[in-house]
C-alpha cells in the first residue's frame, strides 16, 4: 500500500473504498455464531467513520486562521480543498445547505443538561430526538456544530446504539446517537445528534466524495511527493 500524500482527503477515500468492498460481507456473515445479536455493520461503519472525520477536521479545519501549532496541517497541500472546508465550516453555513446533508437522516438537540452517555439515554432526550423539531434543528444548525459534535463524539466515546424507534433495546441497531459537549463559556452542556444507520452510511460516502471533489488532490498526486515538499516551502 502506498503512503498517502494528502491524508485528509486520501484516508477518507481509502476508508470509503473499504466500506464499498466489505460492507456486503459484513452484513451477510459477520456474526455466524450469533455472538453479537446480528451483523456488525454499525460497528464497522463507526470504525471507518473515526479517521474519516477526525483527520480532515484536525488537519484542515482546525489549523485555519488560528495562531497556534497543530500536530499536522494539510492546508497548503490542496488550497482548493482547504477553501471548500472553510466554506462548509463557516459559522453561518447551515447543515442543510451543504453537499453532505441528506434530509431524513439527522435529528439534533442544540444544548441540554449533561447525563452519563455511557448508560441508556434519558427517555425525554430520546423522545426529543424523535421530534419534527429536532429534524428541523438538524437542517438549520450550522454544519460546523453538527460535524464537530460527530467528531468529538467519535473521538471521546460519546456514541450509543439505538433501535428503529430511536430507543434502547438489546436486539436491534438501526440508529446511532452522538453526544459531545457544546463549545463556549459557562456551564458545560451536551449537544446531541442522531442519525439512521443507512443515512450515516450514505453520509460517509458523501463526505469522502466531497473531500475529493475539487480534483486538485488527484492532479497533484500524479506529480509525486516531491511536488508537495516544494509547494509547502
Amino acid at each position: 500500500m502506498g503512503r498517502p500524500v494528502h491524508y485528509s482527503a486520501e484516508v477518507p477515500a481509502r476508508c470509503q473504498a473499504l466500506i464499498d468492498m466489505l460492507v456486503g460481507r459484513v452484513e451477510e456473515d459477520s456474526d455466524p455464531q450469533g455472538k453479537w445479536g446480528g451483523p456488525l455493520k454499525t460497528t464497522f461503519l463507526l470504525a471507518m467513520a473515526t479517521p474519516m472525520l477526525v483527520l480532515p477536521i484536525e488537519r484542515i479545519f482546525k489549523p485555519q486562521g488560528q495562531n497556534k501549532h497543530f500536530v499536522a496541517d494539510d492546508i497548503s497541500l490542496d488550497p482548493s480543498l482547504s477553501k471548500q472546508v472553510a466554506e462548509v465550516f463557516a459559522a453561518d453555513r447551515q447543515f442543510a445547505s451543504t453537499p453532505i446533508f441528506e434530509a431524513g437522516t439527522w435529528t439534533y438537540i442544540t444544548s441540554c443538561e449533561p447525563f452519563d452517555v455511557g448508560h441508556d439515554w434519558p427517555q425525554g432526550r430520546l423522545d426529543e430526538l424523535r421530534s419534527d423539531a429536532a429534524a428541523t434543528a438538524a437542517a438549520e444548525a450550522s454544519a460546523r456544530d453538527v460535524l464537530l459534535a460527530l467528531r468529538n463524539a467519535l473521538a471521546h466515546g460519546g456514541v450509543t446504539y439505538l433501535d428503529r424507534d430511536g430507543g434502547h433495546t438489546q436486539f436491534a441497531t438501526n440508529m446511532l446517537g452522538f453526544a459531545s459537549f457544546a463549545s463556549g463559556g459557562g456551564a458545560a452542556k451536551l449537544r446531541l445528534v442522531r442519525a439512521t444507520v443507512p443515512g450515516f452510511e450514505r453520509f460517509l460516502r458523501l463526505w469522502a466524495e466531497w473531500l475529493s471533489a475539487a480534483g486538485v488532490t488527484a492532479d497533484l498526486r500524479d506529480r509525486g511527493p516531491g511536488y508537495f515538499m516544494h509547494a509547502a516551502e
